[in-house]
């Protein structure tokens, strides 16, 4: 939605990589219409989230929870399971 973008951008929804104290993996689908890669990853990659930890599925779109949702859940749970880990 081009109108949620520009209020976005004007009500600078910018994000500080440097206050996200948690691990965050970036889980992307190569066929991803609405954010094609490469062009969108940049972005991601090298100004909002560098420290993330980068997934890329092959054949999936821009949802992956719908595309491939077993596959969605393995991704979340082994990034919430190894931080609830390394708290103990």
């Amino acid at each position: 939605d081009p109108d949620l973008f520009e209020l976005a951008r004007k009500q600078d929804w910018g994000l500080d990589p440097d206050r996200i104290e948690c691990p965050v993996r970036l889980v992307w689908g190569t066929e991803d219409r609405i954010l094609p890669l490469p062009e969108a990853a940049v972005r991601f990659r090298e100004e909002w989230v560098p420290q993330a930890e980068w997934i890329e599925l092959n054949g999936v779109g821009h949802a992956p929870q719908l595309d491939v949702p077993d596959e969605a859940v393995r991704q979340i749970l082994e990034v919430t399971g190894g931080a609830a880990a390394s708290r103990r």
